[in-house]
């Protein structure tokens, strides 16, 4: 065989092999494309049907409480629809629209929710005014549950200052409210005292304050004009007394807590004895021992030994009023005296009646007996917090269910050892607390535990030469960057 003929051979050889390699390449190709589209599909059919949703922000802005997903999935049996009508320059529209749309996930199709701009979608505010037979003068919330609706305004889903966003906490309560057959009404016991007044705040006003954005009938009730509770009365409250109760009035508050059901929160004074009232409480395991008072020594460079009245004292947790914000610590101002409370009473268990303990007093603080002296010292006849917690708040429940799942109708008792949680500026731990004892003894418990989320707004100065230069980076060089990149990339590769 010649030169040129063994040259054409070894060509026609190494064609043959290059094309048995190219369909190789190309079934190779074929096949990974097919693989890639094949866990592309897979990847989505699983991610649109089995997936978890993971809220990572500090405050958890984008969930809802735990109290609202019980609520929403296994005590929310009606149709709701919710429709918001705010304006794109909102400072909460989108942190409202997101918590929105957690309530219509976690629902199950229960709440239908819609959004739209007043301004520019002036057909559809106009349909909404007319259906509701309300005008959308700002921006406004509604939630419509079988005909009955409740407009919430942007200013009522945020705290009185503005700082805080408490839209779950609104929205939670109205739908309550909307869905309750009959409405709640908490009566104020009145003639009792005077309440304390600084720049026209005062208790009372606090209250009215609350019963606006918890959606609850507030009234006032002077026990000496009347021989019964008005029936409607779901919840009484006492703040500050001054003076104690006759005995018929006992037997009107004692015949409303056995027969009726009735509940109470009491912010008790302990300046004021109260022999007639007392006993009732003592009945029910708790003792107000108000001839202590609750104060520590603090040693100061002026004046040697001072008594220090505003208490401090623990949240426990281990109750349905506080859990949620259990271990946290708060003041009260004035003064306060020590609770005892019969936990695990035998006898009281056979009544069914249970008394447990609120507020634990810090240790630094002792029950003083002679805390009138001018120096304040511990002595033998003095409640001591060792061994055991001195209790500053307690609450009681005569006839509930040990599970919380059953509802049963149930006599409810809060007892404050101090009467200025709602006095003038108020502490948002206070006002809390005292919005969760009304929550228990009205039988809103899907209510407490839902606290406002922090609302931030972070800002940050750029000049315009730095603002332009960084949209130069972010529109034109980075992408510019990347296309070149992948050139380069590709012509190495070819060649």
């Amino acid at each position: 065989m010649s030169v040129k003929e063994k040259q054409k051979t070894k060509v026609e050889k190494n064609h043959l092999k290059n094309g048995i390699n190219r369909k190789k390449l190309v079934l190779n190709s074929l096949t990974q494309l097919v693989s890639v589209t094949l866990i592309f599909i897979l990847i989505n059919y699983l991610s649109f049907s089995e997936y978890k949703r993971w809220d990572l922000s500090t405050t958890k802005k984008f969930s809802v409480s735990e109290d609202t997903l019980n609520y929403l999935k296994e005590q929310l049996d009606q149709k709701v629809t919710i429709t918001m009508a705010f304006l794109k320059n909102s400072k909460i529209r989108n942190q409202l629209k997101l918590l929105l749309e957690e309530y219509e996930r976690v629902s199950e199709s229960k709440i239908a929710f819609s959004h739209f701009d007043p301004v520019i979608d002036k057909a559809k505010a106009l349909e909404i005014s007319n259906r509701y037979e309300r005008e959308i003068d700002q921006n406004c919330l509604f939630i419509e549950i079988q005909g009955k609706v409740k407009k919430l305004t942007e200013t009522d889903l945020l705290n009185e200052d503005g700082r805080f966003f408490s839209g779950e906490d609104a929205i939670t309560s109205a739908m309550l409210a909307v869905t309750e057959i009959k409405p709640k009404t908490v009566y104020l016991i009145a003639g009792k005292g005077k309440l304390k007044s600084v720049n026209n705040r005062s208790a009372d006003k606090e209250l009215i304050k609350l019963s606006k954005k918890q959606f609850f009938n507030f009234k006032e009730l002077t026990l000496g004009n009347i021989t019964k509770i008005p029936d409607d009365a779901d919840s009484l409250i006492l703040i500050n007394p001054e003076t104690d109760f006759t005995l018929s009035e006992v037997s009107i508050l004692t015949e409303y807590w056995e027969e009726k059901r009735g509940s109470m929160v009491l912010l008790l004074n302990p300046s004021t004895d109260m022999p007639n009232f007392y006993p009732f409480l003592r009945s029910l395991g708790v003792r107000v021992d108000n001839a202590y008072r609750m104060l520590f020594s603090e040693t100061t460079g002026i004046g040697g030994a001072q008594k220090v009245y505003a208490l401090q004292s623990r949240i426990l947790s281990e109750n349905p009023i506080s859990s949620s914000d259990g271990g946290k610590v708060t003041t009260f101002a004035g003064q306060t005296c020590p609770l005892s409370i019969a936990e695990d009473n035998e006898l009281l268990s056979s009544k069914g009646i249970i008394a447990t303990p609120l507020l634990e007093a810090d240790p630094k603080f002792w029950g003083d007996l002679e805390h009138t002296e001018s120096y304040p010292k511990q002595s033998e006849k003095d409640i001591l917090p060792n061994p055991n917690p001195i209790y500053v708040a307690a609450m009681v429940e005569k006839g509930g269910s040990e599970d919380a799942s059953i509802k049963v109708n149930s006599s409810r008792l809060v007892v404050v050892a101090n009467s200025t949680l709602l006095d003038p500026m108020p502490t948002k731990l206070n006002t809390e607390f005292v919005m969760n004892s009304i929550n228990w003894t009205i039988d809103r418990q899907e209510r407490i535990g839902i606290n406002p989320s922090h609302f931030t707004n972070f800002k940050v100065n750029m000049s315009a030469e730095k603002y332009q230069t960084l949209f130069y980076l972010i529109v034109c060089i980075l992408p510019m960057s990347a296309l070149l990149f992948g050139i380069a990339t590709w012509s190495a590769r070819r060649n």
